[in-house]
């Protein structure tokens, strides 16, 4: 066995708090690796939850649509309104809800009223109408369009307005729809269809002499 000098064990002790003190700290890389595994998990926000995380308000529902008697109806007091000749008849189709359109200036002979409404369930309802004018005779046409995917317009409920008469005849395979009608006195005829979803109703009127301006 070899003795050290009690010198040589002296220097060795007292040198020993100073190299403690030289030696370099870990790094976090050095730390094991249960200690990294107190960290977070990856994603983890402390912070509130964004806004596309909160349910999302339910949508108010549709209103009902108008009933089928409903809109005909009103189709069918706008449009023999606007070909009877009355010259207040564009502002009462205005005060009805009818949106107008400038569709040009046809001239001396022809009054055009053009626009469109809306109705609960079918959208945008486009209207049409011009009012002419002969030597001893004025001539009225109206036509309004519009869509019915579901099928819920009965052209039946034209019969009896304003007196008209005819008949429907509807295809079973694709629910295709055609009317035809006209008043008794044979001035007032009307045509109708609704082939894939589309409806398409003409108004035609033979008002008589243009009316009396005061």
């Amino acid at each position: 066995m070899v003795r050290l000098p009690l010198l040589s064990l002296c220097l060795i002790g007292l040198a020993a708090p100073a190299w403690a003190q030289a030696s370099p700290a870990p790094s976090s890389s050095d730390l094991p690796s249960a200690a990294l595994s107190m960290s977070a998990p990856p994603g983890y926000s402390s912070g509130p939850a964004p806004d596309d995380a909160l349910p999302a308000e339910p949508d108010a529902p549709a209103p009902p649509p108008v009933a089928s008697a409903d809109l005909l109806q009103a189709l069918f007091t706008t449009c023999t309104d606007i070909i009877g000749g009355d010259s207040g008849a564009f502002d009462r189709a205005n005060d009805a809800g009818w949106v107008p359109s400038d569709d040009g200036d046809p001239g001396p002979y022809s009054h055009i009223y053009a626009g469109y409404r809306d109705f609960d369930g079918y959208g945008e309802v486009q209207i049409w109408a011009a009012v002419q004018h002969f030597p001893t005779q004025q001539l009225g046409y109206c036509a309004v369009t519009f869509s019915d995917p579901g099928n819920q317009v009965e052209f039946d409920q034209l019969t009896g307005m304003g007196e008209l008469d005819g008949t429907v005849h509807t295809l079973v395979e694709d629910q295709s729809s055609f009317g035809s009608w006209e008043r008794p006195d044979k001035r007032l005829l009307v045509l109708a269809n609704r082939i894939d979803g589309s409806i398409n109703i003409e108004f035609n009127l033979l008002p008589g002499a243009a009316p009396v301006q005061n």
